[in-house]
């Protein structure tokens, strides 16, 4: 089903990178080109399994965005490759820690679908996120930062329309520690609403006015989250019955997503002036977080990684009507 979707505005970098990157769709597009080189219309299409017309819209979203880039194809076939630019490769670290919660919090018991090796100390790793500061992982409540965003600004002018993802669908093809992620995460105003409790908001009338967003539509994604186990419902008034809403500690574990997607966002959509400075309480000093290994504490980008799947990891059999 389309829905409608403003192209709104905010002074957040998370914010940002999620009206930049997409919804899980776009994730996944971009785990194909990150981790496994794909380039070619028809190999995305074959690997995620979606339809062509939400693939196209996809890609164009993210060369518009500035992390794919179009480029003549030398073989016969579509017209062009998309290529990753430098802004799409550094998606990494945005796609590692959601790789690290679902491994995390959505096994399904046995090893994950896909083992990270660092190739510089040569062991099993998990993503981490660490303080520029002092070197040590970065933990939610460990964070201050030094303003609020202003509350969303809705532009004059026609809506566009984008089909929600179906986030049950994600791992039709495969299973996938990301996908497991995106399904808590993967459609635009979850990530909001998610984004919004890290910076302390808890009552459903701040989310509203924060993210200028439907009352029916907040309520969906509260509750489902609700049900995910991501945030928890408590009174905080009797007389009348009032709610708000915390994160629980599943929901704080995911800190590391959007804390790359804001590193991400200061980084390429900041104009060198990132909107929120973070200081970590452990050592005071204003931070950017940095992607390690956690084996060895190394710095990594892709190339220091080695992804191998598992046999938890290995592609799910089309039904024999589907089986092209």
């Amino acid at each position: 089903m389309d829905h409608a979707h403003e192209r709104l505005d905010r002074d957040c970098s998370v914010f940002r990178t999620v009206e930049a990157v997409g919804d899980a769709w776009s994730w996944l597009v971009l785990r194909e080109a990150i981790f496994d080189q794909v380039q070619r219309f028809d190999d995305f299409h074959t690997r995620l399994g979606i339809a062509r017309s939400t693939l196209s819209a996809r890609l164009d979203q993210l060369v518009t965005a500035g992390l794919l880039e179009r480029r003549p194809q030398r073989l016969a076939g579509s017209a062009f490759d998309y290529a990753l630019t430098q802004r799409g490769e550094d998606f990494f670290g945005c796609l590692m820690t959601a790789m690290r919660w679902g491994d995390r919090w959505c096994s399904t018991g046995g090893p994950p679908p896909v083992q990270a090796t660092h190739l510089g100390c040569g062991r099993p790793m998990d993503a981490v996120l660490s303080c520029s500061g002092c070197d040590r992982p970065i933990l939610a409540r460990d964070v201050s930062f030094d303003r609020r965003p202003a509350p969303v600004t809705r532009p004059a002018g026609p809506t566009r329309r984008q089909r929600i993802p179906g986030l049950d669908l994600l791992e039709r093809h495969r299973p996938c520690s990301i996908a497991r992620t995106l399904q808590v995460i993967g459609d635009r105003w979850s990530a909001l609403v998610i984004q919004e409790c890290f910076f302390g908001t808890r009552r459903f009338d701040d989310f509203q006015r924060q993210l200028a967003i439907a009352p029916n539509i907040l309520s969906q994604r509260l509750g489902r989250l609700t049900d995910l186990g991501v945030l928890v419902k408590v009174p905080y008034r009797r007389q009348p019955l009032r709610h708000h809403y915390r994160l629980t500690g599943k929901g704080l574990d995911l800190y590391p997503v959007p804390l790359a997607m804001l590193t991400w966002g200061d980084r390429w959509l900041s104009g060198g002036k990132p909107p929120v400075g973070l200081t970590h309480r452990l050592c005071g000093q204003r931070f950017t977080a940095l992607l390690g290994c956690s084996a060895c504490g190394d710095r990594l980008e892709r190339p220091d990684v080695m992804l191998t799947p598992t046999e938890a990891g290995q592609p799910v059999p089309a039904p024999a009507g589907q089986r092209r």
